[in-house]
């Protein structure tokens, strides 16, 4: 098993959008488990028309019902054609602090055979985020190279680096291939450059569910940084 969380600071940039990418890029080979782990509630459902207010099984839900060893990767949906699972948030904010969700899911990510991708949201400095980030093998921190993002990543660089390995995912700004923006984020935050994640407006719109995915959407740049996103995870050495 293999983990990773992916975190924003403030104004997220698209944590939910990327994962949804890497999902949907991964084969048959790379099946991955998609948690939604989110204080601020499911994005993920209604991309993917998942009804939680019965028969979907959420991360609040197995937080609150589940007792014992837990098969995740048994209780997750798969919305995708490609052959990786998800486990969304519940919806309501409220729900997913009462139920402890990061705290729960930090003691159950060993069980998990497959490699699971977290999204974890906007840092909030919480000890149930932190032992989270902690129990991942990789914690990714997706940032827009603007100054505004450069300070609050600073903000919470030495809390973030207690947690264990972290590295960065650089949204490139539209037009420019945001080489010398990774470069200089690495240099100024002292975190590696794990990927960039290229301005694609129209495959983030179809895995937000507000258009119809094209044709050749598996061609798209987006798909296909997340297609290298479910390669490196697939590489993050776990637990031996």
């Amino acid at each position: 098993m293999s983990s990773a969380a992916v975190v924003s600071v403030a104004g997220s940039p698209g944590v939910t959008t990327l994962a949804c990418a890497v999902a949907v890029a991964s084969g048959e080979d790379r099946a991955l488990l998609v948690v939604e782990a989110a204080t601020s509630g499911a994005a993920i459902a209604a991309r993917w028309r998942l009804d939680v207010r019965d028969t979907v099984t959420t991360t609040a839900r197995l937080a609150m019902e589940a007792s014992g060893t837990v098969d995740l990767w048994a209780a997750a949906h798969q919305p995708w054609l490609a052959s990786s699972r998800v486990i969304p948030a519940h919806p309501s904010p409220v729900v997913m602090r009462q139920a402890q969700v990061a705290r729960w899911l930090a003691t159950h990510l060993t069980s998990v055979h497959q490699p699971v991708l977290i999204d974890a949201g906007r840092v909030d400095g919480s000890v149930e985020q932190f032992d989270l980030l902690a129990a991942a093998d990789a914690v990714w921190v997706l940032v827009d190279p603007i100054v505004e993002q450069v300070v609050a990543a600073r903000a919470v660089a030495e809390w973030l680096n207690a947690t264990g390995p972290v590295h960065l995912l650089v949204r490139e700004p539209a037009g420019d291939p945001a080489r010398d923006s990774a470069g200089a984020l690495a240099s100024t935050l002292g975190w590696p450059v794990a990927a960039t994640v290229p301005d694609d407006p129209q495959s983030a719109r179809a895995l937000c569910g507000l258009s119809p995915a094209r044709r050749n959407l598996a061609r798209a740049p987006l798909i296909r940084t997340g297609k290298a996103v479910a390669d490196r995870l697939a590489a993050v050495k776990g637990p031996a």
